[in-house]
């Protein structure tokens, strides 16, 4: 069995959205000479790193990321590959979709989109010049039946859209997926190192009424 880890490493220089965001933190409060173990706090948001996006995000009438089914992040998936070659903007419409093999999605999977925009994570503008997905292209995916959408992007939606800010008159692909109860997982790396077609999972944590939460996502090899 071939395992591929998907997931960035949490440490505090990772990027991070900025306000009302909060940057990834950890501090020792627990030592082997005071306390005879180590432990630590950790200070971050829901959307940290690889992370899992859910309606609770948008709308606070929706169930928390811990009533989320397993079975959602957790199937046979398809990649869909683009040569956004670092590009600041790249959108993905439905036509770009079908060329990269959409056509072979079926009911139930994991759609993953990989565009090798994690080769930025440490440059500048990594959130703010992200790859991003059409409106019209998140409505092709649900009806295509997709049961959860990844990217290997800290956005999917356009980011000149607004992050401390989305104005309410706005439709996002985010708001499509969430509408429909499909989960979102976000800052997937390495994705150009897997085969097209693999089993997917990427976990979030148990926290009640959270709206994300950090994933550790990862492939296996068919």
């Amino acid at each position: 069995m071939i395992t591929y880890d998907l997931s960035c490493t949490l440490k505090e220089d990772l990027w991070y959205y900025g306000e009302p965001y909060v940057p990834y933190e950890m501090e020792r409060v627990g030592t082997v000479e005071a306390n005879g173990y180590i432990t630590h706090k950790q200070v971050m948001t829901s959307h940290t790193g690889t992370h899992l996006e859910c309606a609770k995000h948008w709308w606070d009438d929706y169930d928390g990321v811990e009533k989320l089914s397993l079975d959602k992040i957790a199937g046979k998936a398809r990649v869909l590959r683009f040569a956004c070659e670092e590009q600041p903007f790249y959108g993905i419409d439905v036509d770009m979709l079908k060329e990269a093999g959409a056509d072979k999605l079926e009911k139930d999977d994991i759609c993953i989109i990989a565009t090798g925009w994690d080769k930025r994570i440490a440059k500048e503008n990594y959130t703010w010049e992200s790859p991003f997905i059409t409106v019209e292209a998140a409505k092709y995916l649900t009806d295509k039946g997709i049961k959860a959408f990844a990217i290997d992007a800290p956005m999917f939606g356009d980011p000149r859209d607004g992050m401390d800010y989305v104005p309410a008159d706005l439709e996002l692909p985010d708001y499509v997926f969430s509408r429909k109860g499909i989960p979102c997982i976000l800052g997937l790396v390495d994705v150009d190192k897997i085969p097209d077609e693999v089993f997917f999972i990427a976990a979030p944590l148990k926290m009640e009424g959270a709206d994300g939460s950090p994933v550790r996502a990862f492939a296996i090899e068919l």
